[in-house]
């Protein structure tokens, strides 16, 4: 009878205990899951590959706890640059400028391993479409008898899942940004070829209206958006004629109601395009001004889009700083002058003051 209940409690005991690491496992299942969920919406605010990797050694280190120290290696040209060792005890950061700094050397396994005594390790490779580009590389130190569990190694699979599909993308973007560059450098091209005395008027605008939009603060973003618009701004006078463009007097109120239809067409070439749709708004209100008397639609102050008021001011000091066929370029003395003057009439008061301070 003794002898019963002695088994009977110690079922118990087993049973609870059984629980109890049930229990257990379920949280550590669900901290690695948040961990993972974390991971992914993180990745979609990456701007660089090196924050992209910097974000799945940290999270590495989370998830998989019986790595002692990790390497980064990016392979470049068939050299590879790799990060030394960084323990669990020291802060998962490092100092991306000194990185960049440092000598390739050969890509050779046995070259970036031997530095430091190794059981083993996991190797999170970073692949796209079967091309090499790099590792997160996770260690388990040669001074300790522990392993990876086969939950760390499935984890490890699913960290190389969600780097592949980042770079995919990543790819994928730079293939858009690629094109979208390209059809608007050939825009600009056509409107040159139009009319010789814009030449290189779009290119200025476009650097003035990044300089601007820099110096205001911007985010990169709204920076590069600024840049395209400025290239793009002027792209509605190629319907217009050259007789018009180049006339060398005064325009009829014919001729000067089709100059300012150009806003409108630039829209209508742009905005159904998802790459420039943004784009094509900036470029319509390019013409309006602060006081309400601008074109299109008379918008006043901030109704005229940030980004369309910093490409009116780089527009307007381009246009008084070169030749064109009804007049000689101003000085920059003069130009500055109207820029001023125009301050809460034309421009933008606040741009206007950034633009004087810092860019003119």
């Amino acid at each position: 009878m003794y002898e019963q209940q002695f088994l009977l409690n110690e079922r118990e005991k087993l049973e609870d205990s059984d629980l109890i690491n049930y229990f257990l496992k379920l949280a550590e299942l669900n901290s690695n899951l948040e961990t993972i969920v974390d991971l992914i919406e993180k990745t979609n605010k990456t701007d660089t590959e090196i924050d992209f990797l910097n974000l799945i050694l940290n999270k590495g280190f989370n998830l998989i706890p019986e790595a002692d120290y990790g390497r980064i290696v990016i392979n470049h040209q068939d050299s590879a640059y790799f990060l030394e060792k960084i323990y669990r005890e020291e802060l998962l950061n490092f100092d991306l400028d000194n990185f960049k700094k440092q000598e390739p050397v050969s890509r050779s396994r046995d070259i970036l391993f031997k530095s430091q005594p190794v059981n083993k390790k996991i190797i999170i490779n970073l692949k796209l479409d079967q091309q090499f580009l790099g590792a997160v590389i996770l260690y388990i130190s040669g001074e300790t008898y522990k392993s990876f569990s086969r939950e760390s190694v499935k984890i490890a699979s699913i960290l190389e899942k969600i780097a592949s599909s980042y770079l995919t993308a990543k790819s994928y973007q730079k293939l858009q940004q690629k094109f979208k560059r390209e059809v608007i450098l050939s825009l600009s091209n056509l409107l040159a070829i139009h009319d010789q005395y814009t030449e290189g008027h779009n290119q200025q605008v476009a650097k003035l209206s990044k300089d601007l939009a820099r110096a205001a603060g911007l985010t990169k973003s709204e920076i590069e958006k600024a840049y395209w618009s400025g290239m793009l701004h002027d792209i509605g006078k190629t319907l217009i004629p050259v007789s018009i463009l180049t006339k060398n007097g005064p325009l009829t109120k014919e001729e000067f109601f089709r100059i300012k239809k150009h806003p409108e067409w630039a829209y209508r070439a742009l905005k159904d395009s998802a790459e420039l749709k943004d784009i094509a708004k900036y470029v319509l209100h390019h013409h309006e001004k602060w006081d309400g008397s601008g074109y299109p639609d008379q918008l006043t102050g901030t109704e005229i889009p940030l980004i369309s008021q910093i490409v009116s001011i780089a527009d307007a000091w381009d246009a008084m700083t070169s030749n064109r066929a009804y007049r000689k370029a101003l000085s920059r003395k003069e130009a500055f002058k109207r820029i001023k003057i125009n301050r809460g009439k034309q421009f933008s008061p606040w741009l206007t003051d950034v633009f004087l301070d810092n860019i003119s």
